[in-house]
């Protein structure tokens, strides 16, 4: 498996590893999804700094993100990466969510994003 899921009370830290298959990215998510914390999520914190990316796995996220918005409308993502050439996929991530309620932040140390998120 190259996910970790780590609740925080109703919230929820994803650590990607290595190489990820689409399909582990449906489990990871759907496990979130379906699980009764989700509705009262107020944030997600989004652990990318161990894992090799691609345009396509960035667009699978946001569209399984988009989706599940419907449910819980009002979350913040925090995105912890250290590679900078992930940035501009991440900012389509962004845009791809545009139009939900969510707000989003990158972050290179998960120190930073649990500052932010407090």
């Amino acid at each position: 498996m190259s996910f970790s899921i780590n609740w925080r009370g109703l919230n929820v830290v994803i650590t990607f590893l290595d190489i990820l298959s689409f399909d582990e990215m449906y489990e990871a998510k759907k496990t979130i999804y379906g699980d009764s914390r989700y509705d009262e999520m107020k944030y997600q914190i989004i652990d990318l700094s161990k894992i090799q990316l691609t345009k396509q796995d960035i667009h699978v996220l946001s569209t399984l993100e988009k989706s599940s918005a419907v449910w819980n409308n009002n979350l913040k993502i925090a995105i912890i990466t250290l590679d900078k050439k992930y940035i501009e996929m991440i900012a389509t991530y962004f845009k791809i969510m545009k139009n939900t309620n969510w707000s989003f932040k990158v972050f290179d140390t998960i120190d930073g994003a649990h500052e932010w998120l407090k």
